[in-house]
């Protein structure tokens, strides 16, 4: 029997690790930074001017957005499967949804904002890969803090048939113009009322859709000046050990 020879990486794979270690280690110094620029703002290490106080928040602005930056691309990498290959294993829906709820709590609740979440069932399996889901599902819930109003609900939902969960995201944002809706989920794209109020680079929405539908699942949104609700359909596992139980 002849030993197998382990397969080389190739050198575009080479470029994406190394961007990918690259870019966690960047991301690891700009967190220790964020926190230092808390203890500094937040007078734990003396009292501030003013201007000393300005000049920290505007450094704390750009080091979110490079923070930011850092995140969307490295989703991005994930998203398109060119580095780390989708796992399959079976995912609990209704769990997931409620950590990543979990996850977005205090962030809502510092612009007066809560997040409602209703389900019509209580334990369905879908196959997937957990962590790529959760990216999709990050992108979703904090787009709808970012650009939803200050003390309004975001209205998260879970349905389920037979085949099929439904997830839907709904804010009381301001919307997305009609004659860009076209471009919601390519690179890069930001709609112009967007821009004008919150940084960004335009990657969480195509990384979402992308993740999605490797899942074999599908992503939509309506729009209009009251807000923005994307719905994502994921097929349920039809394994007999994932099925409702009937007595």
């Amino acid at each position: 029997m002849k030993a197998s020879v382990p397969q080389q990486p190739s050198d575009q794979q080479e470029k994406i690790d190394f961007f990918l270690i690259s870019a966690h280690e960047l991301r690891t110094s700009l967190s220790a930074m964020k926190w230092l620029f808390k203890l500094l703002i937040d007078g734990d290490l003396g009292v501030l001017t003013d201007a000393q106080r300005t000049l920290l928040l505007q450094a704390t602005d750009s080091n979110e957005r490079m923070i930011g930056l850092i995140n969307d691309t490295m989703n991005v990498i994930k998203a398109e499967g060119s580095s780390t290959p989708y796992v399959e294993e079976p995912i609990i829906i209704e769990k997931l949804l409620s950590e990543v709820i979990a996850d977005f709590t205090s962030e809502a609740a510092e612009k007066g904002m809560h997040i409602r979440y209703s389900s019509t069932s209580t334990e369905t399996t879908i196959l997937g890969d957990i962590g790529k889901l959760r990216i999709a599902l990050h992108n979703l819930l904090e787009n709808a803090i970012k650009y939803g109003n200050p003390n309004s609900d975001i209205a998260l939902q879970l349905s389920t048939t037979s085949t099929e969960a439904t997830i839907s995201i709904r804010d009381n944002g301001m919307g997305i113009p009609e004659e860009e809706q076209g471009q919601m989920f390519t690179k890069f794209f930001r709609a112009s009322n967007a821009r004008a109020h919150t940084p960004g680079v335009g990657l969480g929405l195509y990384a979402t859709k992308a993740i999605i539908e490797r899942h074999h699942g599908s992503i939509s949104f309506a729009t209009g000046p009251t807000g923005t609700i994307f719905t994502i359909t994921l097929p349920i596992s039809q394994r007999p050990e994932h099925l409702p139980k009937t007595l």
